[in-house]
């Protein structure tokens, strides 16, 4: 199972019908595969991080020094079109 980048975004709703009729509201999240990257990348972030996902506020600390060329351009993509809401998961897939 390869290692993948995973874009993860929350989406909540509020509306006043499902408060009113004592219904949960429809909050869902949604993933999109960014690419495949390097079972080393995989290791080297999630070591970076202390953890399996990142989010704008950590892209100072990714180490794109030791990274390979591939996997520097797959991240910087995903981070151009990263909000601030969402974050990019390590996944095995």
């Amino acid at each position: 199972m390869p290692w993948m980048l995973v874009k993860s975004s929350y989406i909540g709703f509020k509306t006043y019908l499902a408060g009113a009729l004592s219904h949960t509201e429809g909050d869902f999240e949604v993933e999109e595969i960014v690419g495949e990257i390097s079972p080393r990348a995989a290791h080297l972030l999630r070591k970076s991080f202390e953890r399996s996902y990142f989010t704008l506020a950590d892209a100072p600390l990714i180490p794109f020094e030791e990274l390979d060329e591939g996997d520097r351009r797959l991240i910087l993509k995903a981070l151009r079109g990263l909000r601030e809401n969402e974050r990019l998961k390590i996944e095995r897939r």
